[in-house]
C-alpha cells in the first residue's frame, strides 16, 4: 500500500469519529472507549491550538488515497519527540501504521530536529510492539498504570528511539 501523512484537516473528523466509535478500536490507545459523539471535534480543537503553539503534529493517514488512521508528532521536552497513533480497522495487519510511524519518525527528526523519540504502549499490544520494534524503538522501564487512568492495572512499557 502507499502510504502517505498529511496534517489533519476537519473534514477528516466523519472518518475519526467513525472509526473511534467502533467497538475495540481504541481500546489498546489512550482514545476513550465508548468513543464520546463530539469526540473528534473536541480532539481536533486540543490538537489544534497544540499544533499553533508547535507542540504536536497530528496527521492524517492515507492508505492508497483512502483516510486509515492518525498519527501524532509531539514534543516532550527538548529535542525528544513522541509519536501516537491509531489504525483504522480496515488497515490493519497491512503494514499501514509502520509506514506511517517511519514517515512520522523521519518528520521530527528532519523538521523538528529532535535527537531522539520516546513512546509507551500496552505490553498487551502486540500490534504495537511489533510496529516500534520494527522500525528501530528500543525496549525500556515496564510501569504499572495508575488506578483511575483508563488502563488502571494494565502494565505498559516505555520505547526509545535514538
Amino acid at each position: 500500500m502507499n502510504v502517505t501523512l498529511r496534517l489533519i484537516k476537519e473534514e477528516d473528523l466523519p472518518h475519526i469519529q467513525h472509526y473511534l466509535s467502533i467497538e475495540g478500536v481504541s481500546r489498546m490507545t489512550n482514545v476513550p472507549e465508548p468513543y464520546p459523539t463530539n469526540g473528534a471535534r473536541e480532539w481536533y480543537e486540543m490538537v489544534s491550538e497544540e499544533h499553533q503553539a508547535e507542540n504536536h503534529y497530528p496527521f492524517a493517514i492515507i492508505a492508497d488515497g483512502e483516510f486509515a488512521g492518525s498519527i501524532s508528532v509531539r514534543r516532550e521536552q527538548g529535542d525528544i519527540g513522541a509519536i501516537d497513533y491509531w489504525v483504522a480497522p480496515p488497515f490493519w495487519k497491512k503494514g499501514v501504521g509502520t509506514q506511517a510511524a517511519e514517515q512520522a519518525v523521519d518528520f521530527g527528526r528532519n523538521e523538528l530536529g529532535f535527537k531522539s523519540f520516546e513512546t509507551c504502549c500496552l505490553i498487551e499490544n502486540r500490534g504495537s510492539v511489533r510496529l516500534l520494534e520494527k522500525i528501530g524503538f528500543q525496549r525500556g522501564k515496564e510501569f504499572l498504570i495508575g488506578s483511575g487512568e483508563k488502563h488502571g492495572g494494565k502494565m505498559a512499557r516505555v520505547y526509545y528511539l535514538k
